[in-house]
């Protein structure tokens, strides 16, 4: 009789045991669609087997046309923080470059946010924006290492071997990312366009050939644009690394996946590192830095790639 009372107590805390041993983990991939609750981020999860689990995904709206979605998540082992921005180039918003003071012709390094400044003081209105172009320096001082278009003048037409790609806006607005193979073939029609590197996603097919080396295959902050398919809405991804406990960052073959699942049928990775930089305007009118930059503050760089509102 003792022996089956001892018997059933065992195997009551057994049970027990066994039902309070899962993870956090797995609690979290357990959940419908591994915790994320924006339909862009549950569309990522629901395909990506390295995503274990959201733990924040929140959206809102800076204008209309322009929304921001920030993302906390766990991907493969990492906590990584992710900010995406959707524009629907439908509703009266467009993309144009920016770089330092807003110069004609740009030598010089500058943060993004006063590159947007300097954009706003020009009569643009600025939305939000990212990041551009890698860059050099040359005899004649700062240059982009790809193709470069500003109010339909031509600051840089050559690029380097490897650039793969560049966002355009042709006369009549619309915007494309193509190689910087076919910018003569465009070149009457641009009115703008920035120059990226690593070609992610084209024409819907992702980038097989991506060189092994330490810039594609460490776990980096990341700067990236997409497009899709009818070139409508343009995605534009901050991915902060460099900060173990806070964000690890991507490789490149990473950026390529969370585009796919994103909806981008074309897509390009523009600088990363400590580059790597995401900025809106608030209702206030200031401009924000809203990622954390892996040197602790925003870094100058060459170019940008801003939302502004159309005309």
């Amino acid at each position: 009789m003792k022996s089956t009372i001892l018997y059933s107590i065992l195997s009551c805390m057994a049970l027990f045991t066994v039902g309070c041993s899962s993870s956090s983990d797995d609690t979290n991939t357990a959940l419908p669609h591994k915790g994320a609750k924006t339909v862009l981020m549950q569309n990522v999860a629901d395909n990506l087997p390295e995503l274990q689990s959201v733990e924040k995904d929140s959206m809102w709206s800076v204008t209309d046309g322009v929304s921001v979605t920030e993302v906390k998540m766990v991907f493969r082992t990492y906590n990584t923080h992710m900010l995406i921005a959707e524009i629907d180039l439908t509703k009266g918003v467009t993309l144009t470059p920016s770089c330092a003071d807003n110069a004609e012709l740009p030598t010089k390094l500058q943060p993004l946010t006063e590159q947007m400044q300097a954009l706003e003081k020009a009569g643009k209105t600025v939305y939000a924006g990212i990041n551009g172009d890698f860059f050099g320096k040359g005899k004649d001082g700062y240059q982009s290492m790809n193709v470069f278009v500003k109010d339909g003048k031509v600051i840089k037409d050559t690029y380097t071997a490897g650039n793969e790609g560049m966002i355009i806006k042709l006369k009549n607005g619309d915007i494309r990312i193509v190689h910087p193979r076919f910018f003569k073939s465009y070149s009457a029609d641009i009115q703008e366009a920035v120059g990226g590197f690593h070609a992610l996603i084209t024409d819907g097919e992702p980038n097989e050939l991506l060189a092994v080396n330490d810039l594609t295959m460490k776990f980096n902050a990341r700067t990236f644009v997409g497009l899709s398919q009818d070139n409508k809405k343009c995605y534009l991804f901050v991915v902060d690394g460099g900060q173990d406990d806070f964000s690890k960052g991507m490789r490149v073959e990473d950026a390529i996946s969370i585009c796919k699942y994103a909806g981008c049928h074309n897509a390009v990775n523009l600088d990363g590192g400590a580059s790597s930089t995401f900025a809106t305007k608030d209702s206030k009118g200031t401009i924000n830095v809203l990622n954390k930059p892996s040197n602790g503050e925003q870094q100058p760089v060459f170019n940008g790639l801003v939302v502004i509102k159309k005309g």
